[in-house]
């Protein structure tokens, strides 16, 4: 795109590894690719190593709550940076962290972007945040239509997949690694689990335990992800794989190589960026999110999967553990066909969901907050 090059500070909470981190990593490669600089202000994580070899100027910074005093120096200190950097933008993520960037932005006269990942952000937040930005963008039509019944007009730009980062391959070592048996049928859960998603994967977990209790002994689960219901949903699956006999269930934590774990998959179960970058790996993705349960994802579905966010936005079912475990079995039965879809899925993520057509509509954005467009 033409102009000069812009200095945009991306901020997050933390550089954990999560679906918000991975895509604000895809997106500053994107933006460093065709010129543009770029730095990041989180706390540390497991993501802050591929920040850097990205290209990306990093800052270490605590966001959590604190005294007054404690905030005055936070801001001070987050304008000295955007000074250093010469900041032409800040995009936010986030809470805290947006609100304490934007805060030190507005006092710099440097527009904000705010882009809404879901649902979950407090009210009291969300909306300081929203009247900080400049421009909103949302990663779904279905919060754009949230967004704008709290009174805020917003655009709708889909989470860019990074082609180069998620595509087919060998899982084979990784489920050696976990023990897993190669005529074993792998499911992988990926989530943060809090909110609807632990809900989501504890029932999950218990649709695992009528499988496995009616003959699906072949079946194993993969979960990546950490939050607070970790530990609460680690000793349900203690207690399942006790009562079955025999270890199943692989909880995982955190993992910042995420592509290994869907080729290790045979079915990824999630949600929002989850199901896309599963797509581009061309797995077959059995969709449930926050909101609820939408189902396999297929050519004939597409359009309506995109519009419910596969499940994190909108949704045809409540969760159920008997409607999980009849449609993992259903897809079980009928893997070769699921698998088959896997290419025209890599194909749809293409045409779709490239970064490249995400950067361009991004740059855009911020251009136009600067006043260029």
């Amino acid at each position: 795109m033409a102009g000069s090059p812009l200095s945009v500070l991306m901020a997050l909470d933390s550089m954990d590894a999560g679906g918000t981190e991975t895509h604000v990593l895809s997106l500053a490669k994107a933006l460093i690719k065709i010129g543009q600089r770029v730095s990041i202000i989180a706390a540390d994580g497991p993501m802050r190593f591929r920040f850097e070899d990205a290209g990306c100027h990093v800052y270490l910074f605590e966001f959590q709550p604190a005294g007054v005093s404690v905030q005055t120096e936070r801001i001070v200190r987050l304008q000295e940076i955007m000074r250093s950097e010469k900041v032409d933008c800040v995009h936010v993520h986030q809470t805290p962290s947006g609100l304490f960037t934007a805060k030190a932005a507005n006092l710099l006269g440097i527009p904000s972007i705010f882009t809404v990942h879901g649902t979950y952000y407090p009210q009291t937040a969300l909306k300081s945040l929203l009247v900080y930005s400049e421009s909103v963008i949302c990663v779904s039509a279905p919060l754009q239509s949230y967004i704008t019944r709290l009174g805020f007009p917003s655009i709708v730009v889909p989470n860019g997949i990074d082609l180069a980062e998620f595509y087919p391959s060998s899982g084979a070592k990784l489920r050696s690694d976990l023990g897993i048996s190669e005529d074993a049928i792998v499911l992988m859960y990926a989530s943060r689990l809090a909110w609807g998603k632990a809900t989501a994967c504890d029932v999950l977990l218990r649709a695992m335990k009528d499988l496995y209790r009616y003959g699906w002994d072949k079946l194993e689960l993969v979960v990546v992800g950490d939050g607070p219901k970790y530990n609460a949903i680690s000793e349900l699956a203690e207690f399942i794989q006790a009562e079955s006999g025999r270890r199943f269930i692989h909880m995982v934590g955190k993992q910042s190589q995420m592509r290994e774990y869907y080729n290790a998959s045979d079915i990824v179960v999630g949600t929002g960026r989850v199901a896309l970058e599963a797509m581009a790996c061309e797995k077959p993705v059995l969709a449930i999110g926050n909101h609820g349960y939408f189902g396999w994802v297929e050519p004939s579905n597409y359009e309506q999967a995109w519009l419910n966010y596969f499940g994190d936005h909108g949704s045809s079912a409540a969760y159920s553990r008997y409607l999980f475990a009849s449609e993992i079995a259903d897809g079980c039965r009928r893997l070769e066909g699921l698998r088959a879809n896997g290419i025209e899925g890599r194909r749809w993520v293409e045409r779709e969901f490239h970064i490249d057509q995400s950067i361009d509509q991004m740059m855009s954005v911020y251009r136009s907050a600067i006043g260029e467009i």
